[in-house]
């Protein structure tokens, strides 16, 4: 009996002691109190390369490092470019042949060179990198491999830094490498027919390749007329034509400066080897630096102490800035929405999975979050991006591309089945809103409706979808009726995708098969790996593609429209453009030229439309959707504002730490009442078996005495 009791006091004391211990988070016990951010990502990182980085979950990161010239408001809707490294807004200046100065809104045809003039604030300092550290007499100090540090895994391993400020050179540089044709800038296309001097430098950096063996490429002995430097602090951004959307430009991280050091510096063979480069070290001047990159685990940024804030904004939101972001890799949605729900992760998109749980409508049918989420101090911050995601057709296709009538025709019926509100209902529990063409409705010039796929009723006060019947009249007249051609061959259309091994995907194949079934067509996959897939969107050996996506650069429909502008197809320009499906329409080609150069203002709103419904005509695209972004936070961040045009956002954030750990405690604790019980359970059992035995023991030797 002792013993039993012994040992039930013992356990019950070990339970207890372990119930204290227990933490299930899967941070470090002092983080929740910390100065420190923890956000994810889900998608592989393929460059924080500012030249080449061109995927939002990339741009999180790299925009909280780098810097450019100009940046947006946080708070202000519409959205207004304000000055982040520069003294002010520059403005341009317009120039004829002559070189005589124009008026500030002359004629597109008059104008051969625009210039803005760009200053520098001054006391603006890179943060502290290896490639600052100078020798006397001024050679790279980690030129000599003895003084590389054994081993190293971060930059910070190396014990000597270094900084030195931003100079007008440096913008220079950046530009330039833009240029380099083996990095295939995704922005080179649309900068080079603007910019000066840009296709002629990229030609310069060919020939120089081609006629030596040359990994290496000195920048800076180059010409290039794109950016003239006039001081330390002070250069010009030239143009070859008007452009009033170049201050959008300067909003963006391939705009960011680019110190000759950090080049130098990566390409030292010792570097080079130890596994660092731009793609994987970004060297900026903003709020944070890398600390930690293991692209398949873990990404952590530090803050940057030569960093001071930039904005009105920034300096007077309450608190100190955050110290520490972790981005940590979440393969699943799942484990993430789980690890969020319990408080380890501070801000987070939420899982169509988990929509109908998280989630109720009010009275007035708004999304709002579920009692359970509000009680938990969560807030819900919810809008339909400037994003498109389209069906398209490869315009060099001979059988669904081309500017014939038949193909046309039969883009419009497939257009037509392709009920996106059915998808977004199915496969995104109701989140996103069908497009009409390419412009999103929260950018001006966007359309309410499709004349040819599904236009406006006055009576439901919306569009309304044509039916299967008219379908099937244009596959008809198109020659190909009940999914046969004139020679009594079904139609067979082939789709090209990456996604083999995706369930997500199967359900989404099935119904698109289910559609182009319902015209008679027959749809087949042709599944590759992601690069191979990448080859044949640039060689154009592809047929149709599903949910290929553009997110807005800046909020201008030009941005948008110049998908489908004929130069900027991706097999004309080698892989440079982003007109995917190889588009090509003079008569477009011709409204888009007038547009892109103009004042925003109603003649441009007429050029604007009239592009959009010839667009709508030759269905390039089944246009598909604009998806709806819900982001919940909790409520220890602070000073949170849904951004969906600048992504170096997390200098304006605020956390409570104290909060956190208070919140993070409470909901984590350990399930102890049923161990308690089941080990009190235990110990009355056990108890009473004794009690038992030697009662009947006693009664056993009572009943043998004589």
């Amino acid at each position: 009996m002792k013993r039993i009791l012994v040992f039930s006091v013992f356990a019950f004391f070990l339970v207890f002691l372990l119930s204290r211990l227990t933490n299930n988070s899967p941070w470090p016990s002092d983080s929740a109190s910390s100065s420190t951010l923890f956000s994810s990502y889900s998608s592989p990182l393929k460059s924080l390369d500012a030249a080449t980085s061109y995927y939002v979950h990339e741009s999180a990161i790299l925009d909280n490092i780098v810097e450019a010239p100009l940046d947006y408001d946080y708070v202000a809707r519409p959205y207004r470019l304000v000055s982040r490294l520069l003294e002010s807004l520059p403005e341009p200046r317009y120039y004829d042949e002559s070189g005589a100065l124009l008026g500030s809104d002359p004629e597109p045809g008059l104008v051969s060179r625009v210039e803005y003039l760009l200053r520098l604030r001054s006391g603006l300092r890179y943060q502290e990198h290896p490639c600052f550290v100078r020798d006397a007499d001024g050679s790279a100090y980690y030129a000599q491999a003895t003084r590389l540090p054994k081993k190293a895994v971060s930059l910070l391993d190396f014990p000597r830094q270094g900084s030195r400020e931003l100079r007008a050179e440096d913008f220079r540089l950046a530009l330039i490498r833009l240029c380099d044709p083996r990095l295939s800038s995704p922005v080179y296309s649309n900068l080079s027919s603007f910019i000066s001097g840009m296709r002629e430098c990229s030609e310069q950096m060919r020939e120089r390749l081609s006629a030596a063996d040359v990994d290496f490429l000195d920048y800076r002995g180059l010409d290039f007329d794109g950016i003239e430097v006039l001081g330390e602090r002070e250069f010009k951004l030239c143009l070859s034509r008007k452009y009033p959307q170049a201050l959008y430009w300067l909003a963006m991280h391939f705009f960011a400066p680019l110190p000759w050091e950090a080049l130098e510096f990566y390409a030292l063979p010792q570097v080079r080897a130890a596994g660092f480069s731009l793609q994987n070290w970004p060297v900026g001047s903003g709020p944070y630096k890398m600390s930690r990159m293991q692209p398949n685990l873990q990404v952590l940024l530090e803050r940057n102490q030569n960093y001071e804030g930039r904005s009105p904004e920034e300096r007077q939101a309450p608190g100190s800035i955050i110290e520490r972001i972790v981005f940590q890799y979440e393969r699943e949605a799942i484990p993430g929405w789980i690890k969020f729900n319990q408080g380890y992760y501070d801000h987070s998109g939420l899982p169509s999975d988990f929509l109908q749980n998280a989630t109720d409508f009010s009275g007035g049918g708004e999304l709002q979050l579920s009692k359970e989420l509000l009680a938990k101090g969560l807030e819900m911050h919810q809008s339909i991006t400037p994003t498109i995601f389209y069906f398209g057709f490869n315009m060099l296709d001979e059988t669904v591309g081309g500017s014939g009538e038949s193909e046309r025709l039969l883009r419009l019926a497939l257009s037509i089945v392709l009920d996106y509100q059915e998808f977004i209902d199915i496969f995104l529990n109701g989140q996103g809103l069908p497009a009409q063409c390419v412009i999103p409705p929260s950018i001006s010039g966007s359309c309410r409706d499709n004349p040819f796929v599904s236009p406006w009723d006055e009576k439901l006060g919306r569009s309304r979808r044509r039916s299967l019947d008219e379908a099937r009249e244009l596959m008809r007249q198109a020659g190909y009726e009940n999914g046969l051609d004139r020679e009594g061959k079904a139609l067979r259309l082939y789709l090209d995708h990456a996604n083999a091994g995706s369930s997500n995907f199967k359900a989404q194949f099935q119904w698109l098969k289910n559609k182009f079934a319902s015209l008679g067509i027959q749809l087949e996959e042709r599944a590759s790996d992601l690069n191979r897939w990448r080859d044949k969107l640039q060689n154009g050996n592809w047929q149709l593609i599903f949910n290929k996506g553009w997110l807005a650069d800046y909020p201008d429909p030009e941005n948008f429209l110049f998908l489908f502008y004929s130069k900027n197809g991706t097999v004309q320009s080698q892989g440079r453009g982003a007109n995917y499906v190889n588009y090509a329409s003079p008569e477009f080609d011709r409204l888009f030229e007038q547009l892109e150069c103009m004042l925003e203002g109603p003649r441009r709103q007429e050029l604007i439309a009239q592009a959009c419904e010839l667009l709508q005509k030759d269905a390039p695209c089944c246009w598909g959707f604009h998806p709806a972004k819900v982001l919940l936070t909790h409520g220890w961040l602070k000073n949170y504002q849904p951004h969906d045009m600048s992504y170096g956002t997390m200098k304006h954030l605020r956390l409570d730490g104290k909060q956190r750990q208070k919140m993070q405690s409470s909901w984590n604790k350990p399930r102890m009442k049923i161990v308690y019980a089941a080990m009190l359970l235990f110990t009355l059992a056990g108890v009473a078996i004794h009690t038992g035995k030697n009662f009947l023991a006693r009664r056993g030797q009572a009943e043998i005495v004589p």
